[in-house]
């Protein structure tokens, strides 16, 4: 589940995505799972 706010990237092109609206599923780039950026406070 995506929630709004949170930010994914492929860590093989570099692609980023910002979640808009949140929905169930996983996001897939280049045939891998997109990693979420965690917070770096």
């Amino acid at each position: 589940m995506t929630n709004v706010g949170e930010l994914y990237v492929c860590r093989i092109c570099g692609n980023a995505v910002e979640i808009v609206v949140a929905g169930s599923g996983k996001l897939v780039c280049c045939g891998q799972p997109m990693e979420i950026v965690e917070d770096e406070d």
